[in-house]
């Protein structure tokens, strides 16, 4: 009878206590390793995860790439995870997890011809309750992982367990004892045998050099040998873990609903410019895909390939990396690559765009107006017409919003030639008395563009006065709601919503720092961090902006060598606040944190997680969250929207957004060997924005879902000039006539054969959608269950059937 699954492996991570090239090296060093221990050892089986390393052997050490294609066509080399690298499971978005196994599992299929069955996030930092559907999705049917470990969640059953995802999908999924990697072997066969017998069913044992590679020794195989020799009948056998998930079938396993956490809870805060940078990249690379479909279909040209961008997110996803627990000099270099990444897509995105502008009619049938600057230096003017300016909604819901123009316009007109507000604000120039720039509100319909006029000339609209937008020393108000903001704390006091005369908030916002000091940087074993140093306060206020577009108060605040000049903004057509934040800390082992108790009854605590949504108790436990969080009842509450911050918390009665942490880097359970040398994150400034949302009514049809990501993806404009063209002033590629139903991706399919879309359940809720697809002029209906996935394949050929496909696109 076989008990124990030996699994020789070698943790590799490719960058963390050092940098990527020092990773590239070993990964090539353990695979030759693996190699040449095959040869020593007959039966001898390795397992490793990872597409990225075996696409650097395989460009860096083709010889080597060869000889691993033989193991694994001969079974004694088992490739597992189906991902990029181990990427963080809380902070990525729900498309960047699809992407990591579209990437990989396509990669893996086209060089070995297989696709993986086994997930495999041994060293990950939790799991995210979405994440079965995702692998399920995938091809991926078994899932292997270690953290959080027993002694940090006690309450999720150890060795073998079904998983249950919150929209029900499941994996049969295997957490690992005492850890991934060592040498003591015998130790670790013993009281795996011992685990086996407890539970009455087979058990698998992890071994092998880890963490900076390395592998099974030689040492250690010959002391597998001898035990195995001395042992005959004990059931140990070399083996890899789809191998051992197939013993499993039919044996009676424990069930585990919903995420797996929690494990290195600072870790959801470090490093706050790398984690804001990759949800930057993360949207304009989705951006750059959805618009090079729609300018591929319209005007027959597309973007280029972005398979390297996306590898180079990918990559920087991995768990050290995203963390924000690696040394200062991989963090730096991540940066690096996330900016590349982004600029490709910036550029890519920016082509889309104005293949698109170019081909709209900006002439109105006026065949006899010339391409003319005489008016105006900056712009292409005609007397009467004005400049025509393209404003693009990268979103399945029609967006209102404020958009801002370089130079100066007097007023703006919709292309029915109706005037919109339209306000001077301040650029970021100052080229004499050019210092001025437009801005103008926008209302754009789903998933395409709306043509706008701004004229240079003419009756001025910018002074005009907008009764229902207004600021004071202490407020700023409009249609839909009045924020009161204290001249003492600069916080908000009140937020009254204009419909039902309601206070939104139970008491007044704070901003805190709280002491990390016996923190290292991962936190380690510490899941709550409420040692209050202070609140913010000693405040200035300043009326910055007030015109008929928007409104802005700018409150200067300090909490002892520590500043913060928040700008709080409020737009005509807007019910959201925004808060445009910049923080300068000196105080080091500190988070800052936003504070807000909605006036609520018996608070409720939900946040965004990835693909989906998941209420928490309000327990104070700091949690990994998305792009908003939120604390309700049943007649309404307020969100906190942000853009890149990935941790959260609610103690009692309040909600709590944590913004900076300001941790040493690569402080390992370093609290009794710091000294004057390390160096701390986030120290000086660090720039932010979140948005604060009050609604009425449930949570789940407020819109919280596209108002975050609103403020994660704004609209855009392009100033043009006057041509004829084929394309309609205004265009909408989609209308999905269920507002919980989102679409994050559309992209064109792997086959090059038609379209792909990625849509979601957001709110829990059974879900019939009418979906029309004006863009290739289809129209088909969905049926979601709560929080379900579908990634469907709509071809270019009219005659072929729209599908559900898998997310690596094999079924397309």
């Amino acid at each position: 009878m076989d008990r124990v699954y030996l699994i020789g492996n070698a943790h590799l991570d490719p960058v963390w206590l050092w940098t990527w090239k020092e990773g590239f090296h070993e990964i090539k060093a353990t695979f030759q390793s693996a190699l040449d221990r095959m040869n020593e050892f007959e039966g001898y089986v390795f397992t490793c995860a990872c597409a990225s390393y075996y696409e650097w052997v395989e460009e860096n050490a083709p010889e080597m790439f060869c000889e691993i294609k033989k193991r694994v066509d001969e079974g004694r080399w088992k490739i597992v995870g189906g991902m990029w690298v181990q990427p963080d499971m809380n902070s990525l978005s729900g498309e960047s997890i699809a992407r990591q196994l579209l990437v990989s599992q396509r990669y893996f299929k086209e060089k070995f011809g297989v696709t993986v069955k086994t997930g495999y996030n041994v060293d990950t930092f939790g799991h995210n309750g979405q994440l079965p559907q995702i692998l399920n999705l995938s091809g991926i049917i078994n899932y292997v992982w270690m953290r959080p470990m027993m002694n940090e969640n006690a309450s999720v059953p150890e060795g073998a367990l079904l998983w249950k995802g919150v929209d029900g999908s499941t994996v049969k999924a295997f957490r690992i004892p005492w850890g991934y990697c060592g040498e003591d072997i015998v130790w670790r066969i013993e009281e795996t045998l011992k685990l086996s017998e407890k539970y009455g069913y087979n058990m698998m044992c992890f071994y092998g050099v880890g963490n900076h590679g390395g592998g099974p020794t030689i040492k250690c195989l010959n002391e597998v040998e001898a035990w195995k020799e001395a042992h005959p009948d004990a059931g140990v056998h070399y083996a890899d873990p789809d191998s051992y998930f197939e013993s499993l079938e039919g044996a009676d396993l424990p069930t585990w609903s919903g995420e797996l956490q929690h494990h290195a809870s600072g870790c959801y805060s470090t490093h706050a410019d790398s984690k804001m940078q990759l949800r930057k990249t993360e949207n304009k690379l989705l951006s750059a895909e959805t618009f090079g479909v729609i300018a591929e279909k319209l005007t027959g040209i597309g973007v280029k390939d972005l398979s390297r961008a996306w590898k180079t997110l990918l990559f920087n996803e991995f768990h050290d990396l995203l963390g924000g627990c690696s040394i200062k000099e991989a963090l730096d270099e991540m940066i690096t690559d996330l900016k590349y990444a982004y600029s490709e897509a910036d550029h890519a995105e920016n082509f889309a765009l104005q293949r698109l502008s170019w081909a709209i009619d900006t002439v109105k049938g006026e065949k006899a107006l010339v391409r003319s600057k005489e008016n105006h230096f900056w712009r292409w003017n005609v007397s009467g017409y004005g400049t025509p300016v393209v404003v693009f909604n990268p979103h399945a819901f029609e967006a209102n919003a404020a958009v801002s123009v370089y130079s100066e316009g007097m007023r703006v007109t919709d292309d029915d030639g109706n005037d919109v507000p339209v306000q001077k604000i301040r650029s970021g120039r100052t080229n004499g008395t050019d210092k001025w720039d437009t801005l103008f509100s926008a209302k754009v319909p789903p998933l395409g563009y709306n043509v706008y006029w701004m004229h240079m000339k003419g009756e001025d609209k910018r002074k005009e006065k907008n009764e229902s937008l207004s600021v004071s020393e202490t407020a700023i108000e409009n249609k839909f709601l009045r924020a009161e903001i204290s001249p003492v704390t600069g916080e908000i006091e009140r937020i009254i919503l204009k419909k039902s005369g309601k206070n939104a908030l139970k008491r007044p916002m704070r901003t805190i720092l709280t002491d990390i000091t016996h923190a290292d940087t991962w936190a380690h074993n510490l899941f709550t961090f409420d040692k209050e140093i202070g609140a913010f306060g000693n405040v200035r206020l300043t009326i910055k902006e007030d015109g008929p577009v928007r409104v802005c108060l700018r409150a200067e605040s300090s909490l002892g060598e520590n500043k913060l000049v928040r700008d709080y903004i409020l737009t005509d057509e807007s019910d959201v606040i925004e808060v445009k934040t910049s923080a300068y800390m000196e105080t080091r082992h500190a988070m800052l944190k936003v504070c807000l108790a909605p006036n609520t009854k018996g608070m409720r605590f939900a946040a965004e997680i990835p693909f989906g949504a998941i209420e928490r108790k309000p327990t104070g436990e700091e949690e990994p969250s998305q792009r908003w969080i939120s604390g309700f009842d049943e007649n309404g509450g307020v969100a906190i929207l942000n853009a890149g911050s990935n941790s959260s918390c609610a103690p009692g009665d309040e909600i709590r957004q944590t913004f900076i942490n300001t941790s040493a880097f690569a402080d390992h359970y370093g609290q009794a060997t710091r000294d004057e040398d390390m160096e701390f994150m986030q120290i000086g400034r660090t720039d932010f924005t979140y948005r604060i949302y009050p609604f009425e009514g449930a949570l789940e049809g407020s819109g919280v879902q596209n108002r975050a990501a609103l403020l994660n993806e704004p609209l855009s404009a392009i100033v043009e000039t006057y041509h004829e063209g084929p394309l309609p002033r205004m265009f909408s590629g989609i209308s999905i006539d269920k507002g919980n139903i989102v679409l994050r991706a559309l992209k064109k399919s792997e086959n090059k054969k038609g379209a792909v879309l990625r849509l979601y359940e957001s709110m829990g809720r059974q879900t019939d959608a009418k979906i029309e697809f004006r863009l290739m002029n289809r129209m088909f209906a969905l049926a979601f269950k709560p929080f379900e996935i579908k990634t469907v394949f709509v071809p270019d050929d009219e005659e072929k059937e729209i599908s559900e496909i898998d997310i690596p696109e094999f079924g397309a």
